[in-house]
């Protein structure tokens, strides 16, 4: 039997990515829906579907029962997006000031940021 000894330099440790959750529908908060006194609570969870064509979509779904009869629960899709347009969809349904863009990366999320600023030149003032 051979044994080669490899110096140690040579070693270089392998990075990989972060694989994706397994986790396919993520818990987001709840949501007062209904009359003006808002008696009612909705509440919401995101949806990560597969990669079509390059581009993820996403959902934002409830469970909930078709009618009052059923008994059981179903997930009502409410919305659905590409994935640079999942913080718009949130601010839609009032929960984007609670979800950071952190929190999406733990999701799955990997959509791009725009961010509008408008850039002031202290040097000319």
């Amino acid at each position: 039997m051979t044994i080669i000894k490899f110096p140690r330099n040579i070693c270089i440790p392998l990075k990989y990515e972060e694989p994706l959750p397994r986790q396919r529908v993520f818990y987001l908060g709840v949501v007062y829906t209904g009359p003006p006194l808002c008696q009612d609570v909705t509440e919401l969870y995101l949806k990560r579907h597969g990669k079509i064509n390059g581009t993820r979509k996403w959902s934002l779904i409830t469970y909930g029962k078709y009618d009052e009869f059923d008994k059981r629960n179903y997930s009502l899709e409410l919305d659905t997006c590409d994935e640079d347009d999942v913080p718009d969809m949130l601010c839609q349904y009032y929960i984007g000031n609670h979800i950071t863009f952190n929190d999406l990366k733990k999701f799955g999320w990997n959509g791009n940021v725009y961010n509008e600023a408008k850039i002031i030149d202290f040097k000319k003032n």
